[in-house]
């Protein structure tokens, strides 16, 4: 993880481009002959199209205007307290950052002057028992050597990333399993107070040590911007997880089956599904429009906010547990889109769906206020000329891979960069798949459902195996 430089001052072209390069925005490290020179025209002329695209990728993940632009609101967000850890983080190859355990441990190596010891040790075990009690995982406080270290430092301390004083960075974690979590002692910390909550980033950063990384939805806990713990009053409230938030850590170690009802709190992809072929008589059912018609194959399907989409021909539907709700035309639900595609997924860490045909991506973001999927600038784009195949299918995985497929062969995919990250055969990395062709995938806890043409596999991650046999569609669909 690389530290970033604290920004105390107003923002210059020039600290604004190494806060883009520091936050993972901006690939192509800039010149220091170039960053000397005073001229921002100059930076902008050599540079122009890279830090343009970097300030756009900043302004979406930061909930402004992207503009391309260093605008007052753009320079104001940047001078904003954060986390030290990146936004951007090419996606990983097959195996994201988790702990192989439940139970864990954590020690306190070092406090602050403020607050006491007593209120920082309550701030910690409230925010560890915050994600404990959305899923299985067990933290406890020890004295001896812990799977997590917890420490107030400052400046340059025992690590690669010193700290930059009162303002700019407050704390940063690595992922697992390293289990690395420090505090900038600079800062003036309290404890259950609307000012620099130690709550707050408790939360925040032991999300990160579990295997979470930043989000850009702005009620998540994980969003890397500090915003003070307050009502409307001003008025201290304790830090809560977003929907996001427990439908990310629970991807990651399941549910709380003690203190959460599968039904109330759906995973990432939703509750699950009745299988039987029956009619399905039931107060939903007699709810449902009785003029949809029923796919008979599968493109693609995805999960946004919640609902699932599933793609077929020129047209898409939005079903759930009780079946289709809702039946519309791809071109009216995805403007600016391909006539069909052939493989698509939607990643909440990124909030973008991607949607392919031929050797062509086209991004998407859910304009939640408009309610409307609105494509991205600068799409479509060729996917890389690296890719030896063309998608027929595409997933995002249980760990966090964003997968595309064709019959046996697969690929990772980047769209931050445009990257393939990873080629293979699909029985190389994914044991005992069905031989038919996989379209897309739904997540339940462990289990997944893996889509083919017009069949549906429950696929078990744990113990890498297909159970039971194989499901029709309209089984699923209950039409």
């Amino acid at each position: 993880m690389k530290q970033a430089a604290g920004i105390t001052s107003d923002i210059s072209v020039e600290r604004a481009t190494q806060y883009l390069s520091d936050y993972g925005y901006l690939k192509e490290t800039i010149s220091p002959s170039l960053m000397s020179v005073s001229s921002t025209d100059a930076i902008l002329r050599h540079y122009s199209v890279t830090i343009r695209d970097a300030l756009k990728k900043f302004q979406k993940f930061a909930g402004l205007k992207p503009t391309g632009k260093l605008d007052a609101e753009t320079r104001k967000k940047m001078q904003q307290k954060r986390c030290g850890r990146p936004d951007v983080i090419a996606l990983r190859k097959l195996g994201e950052y988790k702990w192989k355990k439940n139970d864990l441990t954590y020690s306190i190596e070092s406090l602050p002057k403020e607050p006491s010891e007593r209120e920082v040790r309550e701030a910690i075990k409230k925010a560890s028992d915050t994600w404990s009690a959305v899923t299985t995982l067990k933290l406890n406080e020890i004295s001896d050597e812990a799977d997590i270290t917890i420490a107030f430092a400052r400046r340059i301390h025992n690590d690669p990333w010193p700290f930059d004083g009162q303002g700019g960075i407050l704390a940063h974690a690595t992922l697992p399993p390293s289990g690395i979590l420090h505090f900038d002692s600079d800062e003036r910390w309290v404890y259950m107070n609307p000012k620099v909550s130690s709550s707050c980033m408790a939360v925040h950063e032991i999300g990160h040590v579990l295997g979470l990384e930043h989000s850009s939805d702005p009620d998540s806990i994980m969003a890397p911007f500090y915003r003070n713990a307050v009502d409307r009053r001003g008025n201290y409230i304790a830090p809560k997880l977003s929907s996001t938030d427990v439908k990310n850590i629970q991807r990651l170690y399941g549910l709380n089956d003690k203190k959460s009802n599968p039904r109330s709190s759906p995973t990432e992809h939703g509750s699950d599904f009745e299988t039987d072929s029956s009619n399905g008589d039931n107060d939903s059912n007699r709810d449902r429009k009785t003029d949809i018609s029923c796919p008979d194959e599968v493109d693609g399907i995805i999960t946004v906010d919640g609902s699932n989409y599933l793609f077929s021909g020129n047209k898409v539907y939005e079903f759930d547990h009780a079946g289709i709700k809702e039946e519309y035309l791809l071109k009216n639900l995805f403007p600016n889109g391909p006539p069909f595609i052939q493989g698509a997924l939607s990643n909440p860490r990124t909030d973008k769906t991607l949607l392919f045909h031929g050797k062509m991506v086209f991004a998407y973001y859910l304009d939640r206020y408009k309610k409307k999927f609105m494509l991205e600038s600068n799409y479509p784009q060729k996917l890389p000329a690296a890719l030896n195949f063309k998608p027929m299918g595409a997933f995002l995985w249980h760990e966090g891979s964003q997968v595309l497929i064709n019959g046996n062969h697969f690929a990772t995919y980047d769209e931050n960069w445009n990257h393939i990250t990873l080629q293979n055969e699909v029985v190389n990395y994914f044991d005992n798949f069905p031989a038919k062709p996989i379209r897309g995938v739904l997540i339940q806890q462990m289990n997944v459902l893996l889509f083919g043409d017009n069949k549906i596999y429950k696929y078990d991650v744990k113990d890498k195996k297909v159970i039971g046999k194989a499901i029709q569609l309209k089984a699923i669909l209950h039409c």
